[in-house]
């Protein structure tokens, strides 16, 4: 008999509802737990970064001065509350972590953290009424305990009320404040009974230092507020927590602390618990933000915070149905929240480590030996093996386990293991992984063997009976399968085998063992339909479901139980339980759907929607996606699928249509473009009355009566009538859901009411998938790519080759393929190869060589063709491309970190091109690229790797590049025009080229972008500084004019190494620059150019010449003649027109400056000078007073007087005086 298992490892009679589960401010309230909690940890090597990561963020932010703050991530049972109570002992230093499984961890903290004094504050936020509550009252209660006596910091609102009383007792006095506040008398008479004994001042003080919950304290402030603060009426809330923190740093430091860790367990947890108060949960947790940012006073030293993390809390305030806009300014908060929180990722993957140590630990060796022994003898056989060790659907993110792995938790299977972990983040704290893995030990502690394997469809109760999971949608989900099961699955199994509800209640062992294997064959199916994402169960089969239940299986035949299974569910499927589907194959996959709903009324409704035209556009639809086309068709139907082959772009056309129908295909659609090979696809059907014969007929007639064309025909098998069922389905189903307005589906499923049209929807999407699917393996199998099953592909189309080829010098070949698409390019391949046979095979081939790839090249070509040893050192990231393109195009070399090119590394081309230029006079572009073109076998190269071979036989042979006369610079590879010459060019010294270089930079400004002592390089710098120098004479002539003039205008003489004298030696040497014939001539005059000034001097006078030239002419030298006689005179005005008559001629003569700027100073200084200089008149004096007298005889005298006087106040200014007296 076997042993048990209870018998080599501690299984408990019963579960504990504190099993493997952990209170963060518990583990960590003094040295015994916190000594246990390290003990019993479990160290694997991801915590250990994990531990790293978290040691490295609180070492940042004391260094920077600055509050970081980080995520724990993870699922249920994943160990954060674990984590965080070890990281508590480290960052104290504690002794429990010094011990050797620690011992890299305490030595990266002494590398970065010792000496450090770090005040560590645990809290556990379930049941907090608020953020600053929960960490700003857990700060004074747990400074309270660790530092009793110390100054309480104030973070309580009271505290500026107790402020204002010191105050205000320290004017009263303490006998007039303390009567106030109910006497120090201590009388108890009246209303003092009742409210306490009055206030004395050691009564006070001890209140007055209290915390901000102690009841004394609450007394003192209701007293105050009573007596001499009427206002206040809060007593027992805490400042807002920006400020709060500010206050708590500032407290610590005064304590002695370096920084300030919080570990915040449970707080997303707590949030989620008020996600129905959508105003709550917006405004708490956009305080998480405030952890790390202070929008107040500087915080005197950092806080460092660690969160636990279950859920992505934007899913959950979704879920509580939160309006558009808090949605939108939730989403704000909690991406400025992403970018400054660290994230620390509890991986599930410790869940095996975790496991074995904690739960399923051997007592002593002979029981391991046990153990081990029964591991060694489960079966190996990959169908069942690779199953349970969870290797299936396997890629970067999902690896499947180890033997090893397996072993450490064994019983229970990695793919058990996996389930139990995909479905953690959703069950409540009580159904965690681990949990769930005891209790399951627990409920066969009395019939678990070592040799027993616990089957997957044993978690299946433990997962969905019982409490909901905190997750809504998988609520519903679990509630679907429970439903499922217990309406439809049960009943099913109940009749079956004759077992009652009854007696499987009260007598479990009376069932017979066949109940219990189709048992967990249902439940792993209803497992494969909550937990998809566990590779194992996604896409189920029968060989799948026996591995999964290995040992529960039985079968007559040995490996017959994949068998089994399949005929269980297949009678499930076809009779009780029609929420049970399978695909077609001898391996099917089966799906179940998790609702109740009429659906296939909706399609007898659309079953109109399916006919000739439509089945063909979706099929063709179909086979280019599979083929990977993604262009429209043009407008002769050919649709264009761009490939990468032997590293370069190619191109193929793709037709669809019925071959043997010239309406649908006529002669022109067989006809490919120049160098583009072309694929003619047919429908795996035809109308009534044809066949395939039909379409190799047609075939037969282009190939015995048309010319040789690079074109393919793929003619698939034909599908049989159930075939055609399926095309039919999957026409309806995309026709209905291929309605973007919606329209078809409301039309069509306005008969039922919204809940049961959802769950209809739900079942025909997820149809028109499982339809999908499986007609996409149709496909395969239709177009020879997979072995053709006769009850859907016709016997009588697979007599004929699926591949024909137009072209008389190629047939195809199917290949091994794994995919319509994977065929697809294997075939172009095989036809591009055929095709172009000695095109280099640049690796890998599917990664595109792109033009700068080659560009990158023909850069270390020319460097090594102009170096002594033609070899030059490599750029570590240019490595990779020089390899791939130098050796398999035979251009140049490539070593590990050399590049060389010579006659020897490049001697095919060399040949070749030589033989090419002999033959052309002169020697172009265009006519070494035909020559490329034309050789046999075929090359084939792109543009650009043979522009590339064009490009380094230029070097080679010291050629230049010449378009209409003019050198000009080698082009862009692809980009070379045929009419380009490549002229043989003589070169000059390298100390010339250099020294001419040098110089030309110098005086004309000019750098050659090419620094190589290349032909191409030697005839464009020629034609540059040339073409310079000419272009500056017409403005030198001009400028020596002007100076000649001003010279004589100035009267005074040129000398050695004035701006005239540079001029004039300027003009010599670029007019003999110009002049020159050769280009080696040209550098040579270039690099012995002497001028009496430095070359940068002469290039700015070369550069300013235009502009300096007209400033002379605009001068206004006719002023000289005043200014010169203003010379000869004594006094402030002669000084000063001698100092702008010297400073005149020192701009003229005198190079290095400005000239135009010199003389528009002067010009001004003169201008000034002149207008100064000119005698001043002195304005006429002002006219004096006018009089006149007038004689009145009679009264009619006073008419003419009167218009005197008003004329005369007519004018402005003017003022009349009368004068009058009689006689």
């Amino acid at each position: 008999m076997s042993t048990l298992l209870r018998d080599v490892i501690d299984i408990p009679e019963r579960v504990g509802s504190d099993d493997y589960v952990l209170r963060l401010t518990d583990s960590t309230d003094d040295d015994q737990h916190v000594a246990a909690t390290v003990e019993q940890y479990v160290l694997t090597n991801s915590l250990r970064d994990n531990f790293v990561q978290a040691i490295d963020l609180v070492a940042d932010a004391l260094g920077r001065n600055t509050s970081r703050a980080a995520y724990l991530t993870g699922s249920f049972g994943s160990g954060k509350s674990h984590f965080m109570a070890v990281l508590y002992a480290l960052l104290g230093n504690h002794a429990a972590v010094r011990v050797p499984k620690f011992q890299e961890l305490t030595g990266h903290y002494d590398g970065t953290l010792a000496g450090k004094k770090l005040l560590r504050l645990t809290y556990h936020l379930l049941g907090a009424k608020s953020l600053e509550q929960a960490v700003l009252r857990g700060y004074v209660e747990q400074i309270t305990r660790l530092h009793p006596g110390a100054p309480l910091p104030a973070v309580h609102v009271s505290d500026t009320l107790l402020a204002d009383a010191e105050n205000l007792r320290g004017r009263m006095g303490d006998d007039e404040f303390l009567a106030g506040l109910g006497g120090s008398s201590g009388s108890t008479g009246g209303w003092g009974g009742l409210l306490g004994a009055g206030w004395d001042l050691p009564r006070y003080q001890a209140a007055l230092g209290a915390g901000p919950e102690d009841s004394e304290r609450r007394e003192l402030v209701s007293a105050l507020a009573g007596s001499y603060f009427s206002s206040f009426t809060a007593t027992a809330d805490y400042i807002d927590l920006d400020r709060g923190l500010v206050v708590i740093s500032e407290h610590a430091k005064a304590l002695g602390y370096d920084g300030v860790v919080l570990f915040l367990d449970e707080l997303v947890l707590w949030l989620a618990f008020s996600v129905r108060d959508t105003e709550f949960f917006a405004r708490e947790s956009q305080k998480i933000t405030k952890l790390v940012e202070s929008s107040g006073r500087q915080r005197a030293i950092p806080l460092v915070s660690f969160i636990s993390r279950q859920m992505d809390l934007r899913k959950w305030f979704a879920d509580a149905g939160a309006s558009g806009a808090e949605q939108e300014a939730l989403d704000r908060a909690f991406q400025y929240q992403q970018g400054r929180f660290a994230e620390i990722e509890m991986g599930d993957d410790n869940l095996a480590e975790v496991a074995k140590a904690r739960l399923l630990k051997p007592k002593d060796e002979a029981a391991q030996a046990i153990l081990d022994q029964a591991f060694k003898d489960l079966t190996r056989r990959p169908e069942v093996w690779d199953v349970l060790r969870d290797s299936l659907n396997t890629d970067d993110k999902h690896r499947g386990a180890s033997e090893a792995e397996f072993k450490l938790t064994y019983p229970f299977s990695p793919v058990l293991v996996s389930t139990l972990r995909n479905l953690s983040s959703v069950m409540q704290r009580e159904r965690t992984a681990l949990k769930v893995m005891q209790r399951m030990l627990v409920d066969r502690r009395d019939t678990l063997t070592v040799d027993d394997l616990v089957p997957v469809g044993d978690a299946f109760d433990y997962l969905v009976e019982g409490s909901e999971p905190i997750d809504k949608h998988a609520g519903t989900i679990f509630k679907a399968a429970h439903d499922l099961y217990e309406n439809r699955l049960l009943p099913s199994l109940l009749e079956t085998h004759g077992v009652t509800r009854d007696q499987l209640a009260s007598d479990p062992t009376s069932v017979p063992g066949g109940f219990r294997s189709q048992e967990r064959i249902a439940k792993t199916l209803l497992l494969s339909a909550i937990a998809p994402n566990v590779p194992a169960l996604r896409d189920i089969t029968a060989a799948r479901l026996a591995a999964l239940n290995h040992g529960s299986i039985k079968s007559k035949i040995a490996g017959g139980e994949a068998r089994v299974a399949l005929g269980v569910v297949r009678d499930w499927a076809n009779k009780q339980v029609p929420e049970i589907s399978l695909t077609d194959g001898a391996n099917p996959v089966i799906r179940v759907q998790l609702a109740e709903v009429d659906y296939q009324s909706i399609l007898d409704r659309v079953r109109g929607e399916d006919n000739s035209g439509r089945r063909r556009v979706l099929l063709r639809t179909l086979v280019h996606k599979a083929l990977g086309v993604t262009s429209a068709p043009d407008l002769g139907g050919a649709a264009t699928r761009t490939i990468i082959w032997r590293g370069s772009r190619r191109e193929v056309d793709v037709v669809f249509g019925n071959v043997r129908d010239a309406n649908s295909l006529p002669e022109l659609a067989f006809e490919n473009r120049d160098g583009v090979w072309r694929v003619v696809v047919d429908y795996p059907f035809d109308e009534a009355g044809h066949t395939s014969a039909d379409d190799r007929n047609r075939v037969d007639r282009l190939l015995s009566n048309g010319p040789s064309r690079e074109t393919i025909v793929w003619l698939p098998y034909f599908f049989t009538d159930a075939a055609m069922e399926d095309l039919a389905l999957l026409v309806k189903l995309d026709w209905l859901f291929t309605d973007t307005s919606g329209d078809r589906w409301n039309e069509n499923s306005n008969h039922l009411g919204a809940t049961e049209q959802a769950q209809a929807r739900g079942i025909l999407e997820n149809l028109l998938s499982g339809t999908m699917t499986s007609f996409q393996n149709l496909l395969k199998q239709a177009y020879g790519i997979e072995p053709a099953d006769a009850k859907r592909i016709s016997a009588e189309s697979q007599q004929f080759d699926v591949l024909t080829s137009l072209s008389r010098d190629f047939q195809p070949k199917m290949p091994p393929a794994a995919s319509l698409e994977d065929a697809f390019t294997k075939i172009v391949d095989q036809a591009y190869g055929a095709t172009y046979p000695s095109h280099p095979l640049f690796e890998p081939e599917a990664e595109e060589l792109t033009a700068r790839n080659f560009e990158t090249v023909r850069d270390y070509v020319e460097q090594a063709s102009t170096h002594r040893d033609a070899r030059v050192p490599t750029n570590a990231g240019d490595r990779k491309v020089l390899r791939r393109i130098a050796g398999p195009l035979q251009v140049g070399k490539a070593t590990e970190d050399h590049f060389l090119f010579s006659e020897t590394s490049f001697t095919f081309w060399a040949q070749e091109l030589d033989r090419a230029a002999a033959a052309a006079t002169p020697v172009t572009v265009g006519a070494l690229q035909r020559h490329i073109n034309d050789l046999s076998p075929r090359w084939g190269l792109r543009s650009e790797a043979r522009d590339l071979v064009l490009s380094a036989w230029a070097l080679l042979r010291k050629r230049a590049w010449f378009e209409a006369g003019s050198a000009i610079t080698a082009p862009a590879l692809g980009r070379m025009r045929p009419n380009i010459e490549l002229r043989a060019e003589e070169l000059p010294a390298q100390q010339a080229w250099d020294s001419a270089r040098i110089k030309a930079s110098k005086l004309f400004g000019y750098t050659s972008p090419r620094s190589y002592l290349t032909g191409a390089n030697v005839a464009e710098f020629a034609d540059q500084v040339r073409a310079r120098a000419a272009n500056s004479i017409s403005e030198v002539n001009h400028l020596i004019d002007q100076l000649k003039s001003a010279h004589h205008q100035l009267e005074f003489a040129p000398g050695d190494g004035d701006r005239l004298t540079t001029a004039l030696a300027l003009r010599t040497f670029i007019e003999t620059l110009s002049s020159t014939s050769g280009n080696v001539a040209a550098i040579t005059t270039m690099a012995d150019v002497s001028l009496p000034v430095g070359l940068e001097t002469a290039g700015q006078i070369l550069a300013d010449a235009d502009r300096d030239h007209r400033a002379q002419r605009a001068f206004k030298w006719d002023l000289l003649r005043k200014l010169k006689t203003g010379t000869e005179r004594a006094g402030e005005a002669g000084d000063s027109a001698r100092a702008i008559w010297s400073a005149l001629q020192n701009a003229i003569s005198v190079p290095g400056r400005s000239l135009s700027d010199e003389l528009s100073s002067g010009l001004d200084k003169l201008v000034t000078w002149v207008v100064q200089d000119e005698p001043v008149t002195p304005p006429p004096p002002p006219p004096g007073p006018t009089r006149s007298e007038v004689v009145l005889n009679s009264p009619a005298d006073l008419s003419g007087l009167q218009e005197q006087l008003t004329t005369a106040l007519a004018e402005p200014g003017k003022t009349v005086h009368v004068h009058w007296w009689v006689e």
